[in-house]
């Protein structure tokens, strides 16, 4: 009889740790899911991040980005119970480039135009994902209702900018070569994108315009407050 109480008693003592293993091993795929998670999500944000870097002259935008990235990463650091150095590492750059960010003195060579078609559709895509964070970031209480309205402007004329000045940038390569012909053809090209956009931007029409007299000859260049990026006005 008390042969078959230790054997019971080992029996539930063993079911019990076989029990608590199994949590315990839960619990850490349920933390290592949501730890991957974070870090797609960083991910994207991060190549979020570098595209306005290269397209927006002004880096509000950029800076709110940036917290994002913070936050989650901290999140992460929360999950961590053993190695915390990387996350760490990852955590103090963030921060030390939002100083940057917001520094009155930061600039950067901010430029509309891409080399190549995939470029051209990776950073409108880029683009186009941050237009849809805007608004959970309003939701949140990290931006006003007013600079959602003046971010997801900048941000759809960047969007179409990237395609615009790309073939531009072509049409004077073939210029600076002396082929009128192939230069005409990227101008038009350039001009159908803004014809056929919807965006009520006063730079459209203006645009426009200049395109037809760089396809007419009677200009040489676009204005620069037209065809550079521009800082973002609050006001």
């Amino acid at each position: 009889m008390t042969l078959l109480t230790i054997l019971i008693f080992i029996t539930l003592a063993t079911l019990l740790l076989v029990s608590i293993l199994n949590r315990i091993q839960q619990r850490q795929r349920q933390r290592r899911q949501q730890q991957r998670r974070l870090r797609l999500q960083v991910e994207a944000l991060q190549d979020m991040l570098q595209c306005l870097e290269q397209t927006l002259a002004n880096p509000t935008i950029a800076r709110h980005i940036n917290d994002r990235i913070i936050d989650l990463l901290n999140q992460i650091l929360a999950l961590e119970d053993r190695h915390t150095e990387h996350i760490e590492t990852a955590i103090h750059k963030a921060e030390a480039y939002a100083n940057q960010l917001t520094s009155p003195s930061y600039t950067n060579r901010a430029s509309y135009q891409r080399d190549s078609d995939a470029q051209i559709a990776k950073s409108q895509a880029h683009l186009l994902e941050v237009i849809d964070l805007m608004p959970h970031l309003a939701v949140q209480g990290k931006i006003s209702e007013v600079e959602l309205d003046i971010y997801r402007k900048e941000l759809r004329w960047a969007h179409l900018m990237v395609a615009v000045m790309s073939f531009v940038a072509q049409g004077d390569k073939c210029m600076a070569i002396s082929d009128r012909f192939s230069a005409q053809a990227f101008y038009r090209k350039a001009q159908q994108l803004l014809m056929e956009s919807l965006d009520p931007d006063p730079r459209r029409l203006k645009l426009i315009k200049e395109l037809s007299e760089l396809i007419d000859g009677s200009r040489n260049n676009l204005s620069r407050d037209l065809s550079e990026p521009k800082r973002l006005s609050l006001a």
